[in-house]
């Protein structure tokens, strides 16, 4: 098993903004941190702006003991495409135990994996949590390596989604089927209309490429 290794990001550039526009659109990038294994390619980024704590209709929604729900849909795409060539979902809920006088953070992946469950006895550090996403965003074999492959992830978070599909809490689906429900499911918030919920955060991150295998 090759040591894990951090992925070379790239500064854009005029020329490269041109290129990555149309792909799948133009949108605002963000900062994400890349690494991988021989096997998975992973993601770490930060979207404070989805639950703020100074949005106090949320927190008063969130203190109040109702659950907040945070979906994220990411799409991995190569340079000029407009399909992506690598999907995931992860879907988080926030939500404050009266009982135990702390906040329970619930993570679900797509691919009907079981729930993880942590609990913080700070809001914030309940929320940074919830907001800060560390995720396997494709298989490493699948992503063509070198600097002239081009890659960047496309990120579509909501918070409270009003028109959202679970393709984590199934757990049913597998293999290709689970597949083609998240490719369905991707398509059809982009098709048929735009996601909606009570925030929705767009963005996608700067360039990045997996360096070549070392001989």
């Amino acid at each position: 098993m090759r040591r894990r290794r951090f992925v070379a990001l790239l500064v854009a550039s005029p020329a490269l903004t041109v290129l990555l526009g149309a792909a799948p659109e133009t949108l605002p990038r963000r900062k994400a941190d890349f690494s991988f294994t021989s096997r998975e390619l992973k993601m770490r980024v930060a979207i404070p702006d989805l639950l703020r704590t100074t949005d106090k209709q949320a927190m008063k929604m969130l203190d109040g003991g109702y659950p907040t729900r945070l979906v994220y849909d990411l799409g991995v795409y190569a340079k000029g495409s407009r399909t992506p060539s690598s999907l995931a979902h992860v879907e988080i809920s926030v939500q404050w135990d009266p009982w135990n006088q702390d906040y329970i953070v619930q993570t679900t992946l797509g691919g009907g994996a079981q729930p993880t469950v942590r609990r913080y006895a700070l809001r914030d550090d309940a929320i940074k949590a919830a907001t800060t996403l560390s995720v396997v965003i494709a298989k490493t074999p699948d992503i063509p390596r070198g600097e002239d492959q081009i890659h960047f992830v496309q990120v579509v978070a909501q918070r409270n989604p009003i028109q959202s599909k679970s393709g984590g809490s199934g757990g049913v689906a597998r293999g290709q089927d689970r597949d083609l429900e998240v490719f369905s499911r991707w398509v059809g918030m982009f098709v048929r209309s735009r996601p909606k919920a009570e925030k929705l955060v767009e963005f996608r991150t700067h360039p990045f490429y997996v360096p070549r295998e070392q001989d």
